[in-house]
């Protein structure tokens, strides 16, 4: 009996286990927006009442194993509402998450190389401007766009014109050297853009012929395409952009297509502008000390002038009052822009197009701005595992420029006692009463400019499994930029022509091109229960190309033929620059419980602007996020609080050839044939890189809901070896050299604050 006993109680034993190990079963799913269909990566999805849990893939996919068929999933993420679901008898559970208002200042951001990433587990400052906040004032260019939105970046125009430049400092300058350009990088959907300024034909002749405005490529792009522009400040947020972005990176996200059938927006706008502020001047007393009026027999008069009514008795056609030359001079600006886009899909490709007409008529007398723009986004899903994109940007822009420093100059200049509106004689000569009149400078000096630019990208994305992606992207900024300078020459003997001397007429091409290549491999897995890691290693190639060519025949025959036969002096330029540059980088980032987050980074470069032996230098990051608000129990009116800590270490090049000796064409030997002389730049065969040290610590936090918050960064950074181009002794037969010279310290706190004080429901 006791054996038969035994027996059962062991058998009862082994059907109870038995019993429970049926019951776990493994349960398979995705996760998708309700918006738009898309995959939700990163979301958690726990067990309730337990610390089992999961977190879906790149694609959404995720797979848990769960105790019983009465237990309940648990599905959240930042941006989204969190969702419960019983299993039952479900083994695969597809689940859209529906987006959270209250969320919507957490959702994941774009940073480095196109990387998407939770905005809580970010080291580092990074400030996203939306559509709807860039193009509140329906401003064309998106640089300007950005003034007052950004904290820690300066933001200024360059020219003030229609069409003309605008640049961005983040977190002051860097570079000891004017001459080397302090903008951030751009980069649009992937692709590495320029937003140079080129100046040739803005002052062929030297400040004798007179400097113009011009414009940067930034202007090119439509603000109404773009969807969420993103700022990255720091060394740890822009290290894997290497030394192109050593002056932080704009990355900027266009607008992409919906599977939510096929949409037409279309919009149209006017707007004018005028000068807020003039100079004040005073309208009691003409002409001073210089002036007709002052010089009575026997003496000077007073240095102040007479006053209006004591001019007129001495000269009857004095005006009756002064003019206020500012207000006289500008105009009213005007802006006119019409748009429509395109946007559609379905699930196996989604697409966003849009065109769009810019006219700008200047506030400075004829000047004015044209532009044409026409985008294609296209998503393909080409399997669960491969998904591919393209991206293409046609942009047709010009008009006339001028600088707006030289014409408030000219302004200055002028007496109250004249109209400066009133600026020519009936056969176009200009009214010279002492000084040149700057309205006529810019109808008969004018520069014009044509540029043709196009932007594009390609990428493609696969998943051989679910803890390895590969992704390749490459892009091209592309630009052909004519520009056309012409100024008449005298009529007669003697007539005051300003800075047009005996007339002239130039041609310049500028001829752009720029490639990027970026190959990345991520590989994701869990170290453990409570860490997730991810690795990335990738390699990038850039390339850019540079040719100038210029035409300038001055001395013209006929005063108003404007042709290169009819100048009795033909100076030709050319100028061709060339860069390579190759980067090795890796990232492993530890996320501990969702609420400590590590990034440390590791970026080699080679480039062809150092020496052979100097020109490989390699720089490390590491950043620590930790949102203390999920890990500790804090005050209810509390909803996040994050500390967060970097360093990085970014390197730098020279400007191209800084480090070789050439040559330079000579074009007056006395035969009349063209030569060759030492260029005025001394070679450095012993350049070394430039290196920055930055740390950044700041703090950010949200409460009531996420109707409140602040976001608060300390920064400091130290450039050493700054590589400068100095002033040498002509004795030595050259002018300038290229030399490491000079640290530059950089710090400051940046403050943003979020406000919303109501919500409606």
């Amino acid at each position: 009996m006791r054996k038969i006993f035994t027996s059962l109680f062991f058998l009862c034993v082994l059907l109870t286990g038995l019993s429970s190990m049926a019951q776990v079963k493994t349960v398979t799913g995705k996760i998708t927006s309700s918006d738009d269909s898309g995959p939700l990566p990163g979301a958690s999805v726990k067990i309730k009442g337990s610390t089992t849990g999961t977190s879906t893939d790149s694609n959404g996919s995720f797979t848990i194993q769960v105790p019983s068929s009465s237990a309940v999933l648990v599905i959240s993420l930042i941006g989204y509402k969190t969702q419960e679901v019983t299993v039952g008898n479900r083994t695969t559970i597809a689940l859209a998450l529906a987006s959270d208002s209250q969320q919507l200042e957490e959702v994941t951001v774009s940073t480095a190389l196109g990387i998407t990433r939770q905005a809580k587990s970010l080291g580092y400052a990074a400030q996203t401007v939306k559509s709807e906040d860039l193009n509140y004032n329906h401003q064309p260019n998106l640089v300007n766009a950005l003034q007052g939105k950004v904290a820690g970046a300066t933001i200024s125009s360059t020219g003030g014109g229609p069409g003309q430049g605008a640049s961005i400092r983040v977190r002051g300058v860097n570079s000891i050297d004017p001459n080397i350009s302090g903008d951030p990088l751009y980069v649009i959907d992937g692709v590495q853009i320029d937003n140079s300024t080129s100046t040739v034909g803005a002052n062929p002749g030297g400040n004798s012929y007179g400097s113009r405005g011009v414009t940067n490529r930034a202007s090119d792009v439509n603000p109404e395409d773009i969807e969420t522009i993103n700022i990255l400040k720091g060394g740890a947020a822009t290290a894997l952009y290497g030394l192109r972005g050593a002056n932080g990176v704009v990355v900027i996200t266009t607008k992409r297509g919906k599977q939510n059938g096929i949409q037409v927006n279309f919009n149209s706008t006017y707007g004018f502008e005028n000068v807020l502020i003039s100079p004040k001047v005073q309208t009691e007393y003409t002409q001073g000390v210089l002036g007709v009026y002052t010089n009575p027999p026997g003496g000077i008069g007073p240095a102040w002038g007479p006053t209006i009514a004591e001019a007129k008795l001495i000269d009857p056609t004095h005006p009756d009052k002064l003019f206020n030359n500012y207000d006289q001079a500008f105009g009213t600006g005007q802006q006119v822009k019409n748009s429509v886009s395109l946007t559609g899909g379905s699930d196996a490709i989604k697409f966003f197009s849009s065109i769009s007409q810019l006219y700008q008529k200047g506030m400075m007398p004829n000047t004015d701005n044209k532009n044409l723009s026409a985008r294609l986004n296209t998503d393909l899903i080409i399997s669960p595992k491969f998904k591919a994109s393209v991206n293409m940007n046609f942009t047709n822009s010009g008009g006339y420029t001028y600088a707006a420093d030289r014409f408030g100059e000219g302004l200055a200049y002028f007496s109250p006692r004249y109209d400066v509106s009133d600026y020519e004689n009936a056969d176009g000569s200009q009214k010279y009463l002492g000084t040149n009149n700057p309205i006529w400078g810019t109808a008969n000096n004018k520069l014009k400019g044509d540029v043709n630019r196009f932007i594009g990208g390609a990428s493609l994305s696969y998943d051989p499994a679910k803890w390895l992606n590969l992704s390749y992207r490459f892009g091209i900024d592309t630009y052909n930029d004519n520009r056309v300078r012409t100024a008449r020459g005298p009529m007669y003997t003697g007539e005051a022509m300003y800075d047009n001397e005996q007339g002239f007429y130039g041609e310049y091409n500028t001829k752009f091109r720029t490639l990027n290549s970026t190959l990345v491999a991520t590989f994701t897995t869990k170290l453990g229960e409570d860490i997730t890691g991810t690795l990335r290693l990738g390699q990038e190639l850039y390339d850019r190309r540079i040719k100038e060519i210029g035409t300038l025949g001055s001395i013209l025959g006929i005063y108003n033929f404007f042709n290169l036969t009819n100048a009795g002096v033909v100076t030709l330029s050319q100028n061709l620059r060339e860069k390579r540059l190759v980067g090795y980088f890796g990232e492993a980032t530890f996320d501990y419980k969702n609420y400590l987050f590590l990034t440390v980074t590791g970026r080699n470069d080679i480039t062809s602007t150092l020496p052979k032996e100097n020109r490989s230098f390699f720089y490390p990051s590491a950043s620590l996020s930790y949102v203390f608000s999920d890990h500790l129990k804090l005050p209810s009116v509390i909803n996040q609080a994050k500390l967060r800590l970097s360093y990085a270490r970014i390197g730098k090049d020279a400007s191209e050839y800084s480090t070789f000796t050439g040559y330079s064409p000579y074009g007056s030997l006395p035969t009349g044939t063209g030569g060759l002389t030492i260029a005025s730049n001394l070679g450095n065969p012993d350049l070394l890189p430039e290196f920055t040290n930055t740390y950044e610590a700041g703090l950010e936090m949200s409460f009531f809901k996420n109707r409140l918050g602040f976001d608060f960064t300390y920064y400091y950074s130290l450039s050493q070896d700054q590589i400068i181009q100095t002033q040498i002794s002509s004795a030595v037969g050259y002018v300038t050299k290229s030399i490491n010279a000079g640290d530059i310290r950089n710090r400051g706190v940046e403050l943003v604050i979020n406000g919303k004080p109501i919500v409606g429901k």
